[in-house]
């Protein structure tokens, strides 16, 4: 999908419930236009959800990885843990054989 869709459609969106939201105001009816804006926002929320996942490639994910990393308060103790992974569920690596259990 493209971004022009994505704009045209958002663009017909705002002036079709304008005018829709006019001619109620203007008819004095009951709050009708509510409805086709409750639709039209879903399915432009989904338009919208499909056009930005599309547009997600690996170039973006490491640029996201990279910002993350770059905000973070805590990105020593991130590396520390890349460079020293913590051991395998269990015992501590470090830790003294246990007793033997028994008499």
């Amino acid at each position: 999908m493209s971004e022009r869709a994505f704009r045209r459609h958002r663009l017909a969106f705002i002036l079709v419930n304008a005018a829709l939201a006019a001619a109620n105001l203007a008819t004095g009816a009951p709050w009708w236009a509510f409805w086709p804006l409750v639709l039209w926002s879903i399915a432009l929320m989904i338009h919208y959800l499909v056009y930005r996942s599309a547009r997600v490639d690996d170039t973006w994910v490491e640029e996201r990885v990279l910002d993350l990393q770059a905000k973070s308060y805590d990105l020593g103790h991130m590396q520390a843990i890349r460079e020293h992974p913590a051991p395998a569920v269990g015992k501590p690596a470090d830790s003294p054989p246990a007793p033997p259990n028994g008499p």
